[in-house]
């Protein structure tokens, strides 16, 4: 499955008339949040195909013409906390899970203590090993932040999760995809390994060519 993966910055290419043909093939929009909740609607009105999202720590709601408050993109799936499996062209499912959110630095509504992730990714987990039962292993765990240790920074926002080095070891996701750590900021974002699961930073848009 080509898959489309957004993150953290507009990509003019994307948000223009150009945006069928340079998508040819695409079967699913992955963002790894910090986008404009228009932007990710223009992406999956015009492509029409699955848009799975989690929050970066910079989104915000957004307020329609007639006064009513979204928190997120309309036609596309929140998945934080949640494992969805798409079926490919091919009848075999993708399955992706999310966790949303960078470390705690300011208050916003998405930031987490290191704590407070563990949390949260102790319920991801837990509802996984449901999935497990039914043989549906987990193909891709989305999240804003980077791992502890890896693409990461040292300063309180860009520090990497623990939990998703715990969450990694325990679940071997084929692939962990983030953003929130940009390549200006002079960070090594090629991809690594990280047990079996290869971590891939995302910053505006990438194609990746996933094998359900």
């Amino acid at each position: 499955m080509r898959v489309l993966v957004v993150s953290d910055a507009v990509a003019e290419i994307l948000h223009s008339a150009k945006l069928r043909s340079h998508c040819e093939g695409v079967g699913l929009i992955l963002s790894c949040g910090d986008l404009p909740i228009d932007y990710l609607e223009y992406l999956v009105t015009l492509l029409n195909v699955p848009l799975l999202y989690v929050h970066g720590n910079h989104d915000r709601p957004w307020e329609l013409p007639n006064g009513r408050m979204i928190q997120g993109a309309r036609g596309g799936r929140d998945i934080d906390e949640r494992m969805v499996c798409i079926e490919s062209d091919a009848g075999r499912e993708l399955c992706v899970a999310g966790l949303e959110g960078s470390p705690f630095y300011s208050g916003g509504a998405y930031q987490y203590t290191q704590r407070e992730m563990q949390r949260k990714a102790s319920r991801l987990r837990r509802r996984l090993r449901v999935h497990r039962v039914r043989r549906r292993s987990l193909d891709v765990l989305l999240t804003h932040a980077a791992p502890k240790g890896v693409h990461d920074g040292e300063d309180r926002a860009h520090q990497g999760f623990e939990a998703f080095n715990r969450l990694v070891r325990a679940v071997e996701p084929r692939f962990l995809i983030h953003g929130h750590v940009h390549p200006s900021y002079g960070y090594d974002t090629k991809p690594r390994v990280l047990g079996r699961t290869t971590v891939i930073s995302v910053y505006r848009y990438a194609f990746l060519e996933i094998e359900p």
